[in-house]
């Protein structure tokens, strides 16, 4: 039997959520429009939706919290490594002044990196990736190692390597039950990058197959482009969600009946489809 909660608790706590809520709403943020080193590269349907830029799936007001505190552990790990190891640390890019990417395509492939490392070992740089992980998830990746352990960690890191021409990534994980670290230095994959990028090219390419038969699939359950890839709701028409258009050197989409870009979608305008697997 639980214990009994006062009313006045549980509406502070149902306030909680509803701020988040209000929050994400006022923020009316739209869907990137691109393929990322963490937007997982297993699934072509999953590629095509987010280079389109399609809706993602609301994100819940616990979701958010597991964001927000990600993004503060973040830069605890980050500033462990600077003062506590005295490592050197680039977080940002000196000459921009932002956080470190790379864009292919006029933009559709984009690559974003928590940082640069560099040992000063005479090695050269390595690409700083950082994750907080629960007990259960730090425990299996300080066991089998981050290819086995998390692929999608592992695949996000050849994709950054590739695009950023570094051959090494520092993987540096935070165990968010007893704050422990363990870190692994990833090594560049020729065989995992041509796979990924197999992939990636087939949703340049047109196709949208899905990695599953049916949305109940585990690999469906918690994507954030499930509801645009299974039930595909009617959208405010563009050029972008159109099947007619292709994505351009120029990171914008080009129309297959015209040959060029158009500033407004046409009568002919055929809202994207996905594909069974």
């Amino acid at each position: 039997m639980n214990h009994p909660v006062h009313q006045k608790a549980k509406d502070v706590i149902e306030a909680i959520d509803i701020g988040f809520d209000t929050y994400l709403k006022e923020r009316n943020e739209v869907a990137r429009c691109y393929i990322g080193a963490s937007t997982g590269h297993d699934c072509i349907a999953k590629l095509q939706l987010s280079l389109r830029g399609f809706p993602n799936d609301p994100v819940s007001p616990r979701t958010q919290r597991i964001f927000r505190e990600g993004h503060r552990l973040e830069d605890q790990v980050v500033n462990d490594l600077k003062k506590m190891a005295n490592l050197r640390i680039y977080e940002k890019n000196g000459i921009t002044g932002k956080q470190w990417s790379k864009h292919w395509l006029g933009g559709h492939i984009v690559c974003h990196a928590d940082g640069l490392v560099d040992f000063e070992d005479g090695s050269g740089q390595l690409i700083l990736e950082i994750k907080s992980m629960n007990d259960a998830s730090f425990k299996k990746f300080k066991t089998y190692g981050v290819k086995v352990s998390h692929r999608s960690y592992y695949s996000q890191m050849q994709m950054m390597m590739a695009m950023f021409k570094i051959s090494r990534s520092f993987f540096i994980s935070y165990n968010k039950n007893d704050s422990n670290y363990h870190s692994e230095i990833v090594h560049f994959d020729q065989q995992s990058w041509d796979e990924i990028y197999a992939n990636i090219q087939c949703a340049l390419d047109g196709q949208a197959g899905r990695v599953a038969e049916y949305p109940e699939d585990w690999r469906c359950k918690f994507c954030f482009k499930r509801t645009a890839c299974w039930e595909n709701p009617p959208l405010t028409p563009a050029c972008q969600f159109c099947k007619q258009s292709r994505p351009d050197s120029d990171g914008g989409f080009t129309c297959k009946l015209t040959g060029r870009q158009e500033p407004n979608p046409c009568d002919k305008f055929e809202q994207y489809e996905m594909e069974p697997k």
